[in-house]
């Protein structure tokens, strides 16, 4: 199991406005704020972070950090398809560009998947899915 996952942003403003409004639909929130990133989780649960998202040149200065060119791809977990589709609607108009439509997606084994994939601000993938 994932503990947690970080990107990095060159615009930590227009990342949080993008992050905090498809987390809302996932039940996410920003749970900690600082200069140089930000924490997505559940309030419910504080001690276990989903997504960290750090300004570009702050996570670099963390020791034995991979380097901070490459794009991400996160994807988050979604109850049903209904909340993949908040997600996306939300991904977009908070500034992310779409990549693909909501919908089934091949899987290869033995369960359905219903996904949605957006490009973030700075380039990074992020879907949202549901298996059933």
């Amino acid at each position: 199991m994932l503990s947690q996952s970080r990107i990095v942003s060159r615009d930590l403003s227009a990342a949080r406005r993008f992050y905090s409004a498809t987390a809302r639909p996932l039940g996410l929130a920003i749970i900690e704020a600082h200069e140089d990133g930000f924490t997505l989780g559940r309030l419910s649960d504080m001690a276990n972070p989903v997504l960290k998202v750090k300004a570009a040149g702050a996570a670099s200065r963390i020791q034995d950090e991979a380097p901070e060119t490459q794009p991400a791809h996160v994807a988050l977990e979604a109850p049903d398809d209904f909340t993949v589709r908040a997600f996306y609607r939300a991904a977009l108009e908070a500034g992310g560009r779409q990549l693909g439509y909501p919908g089934p997606q091949p899987t290869g084994g033995r369960y359905s998947y219903y996904a949605a994939k957006v490009i973030d601000p700075d380039g990074n993938c992020v879907e949202c899915g549901w298996r059933h």
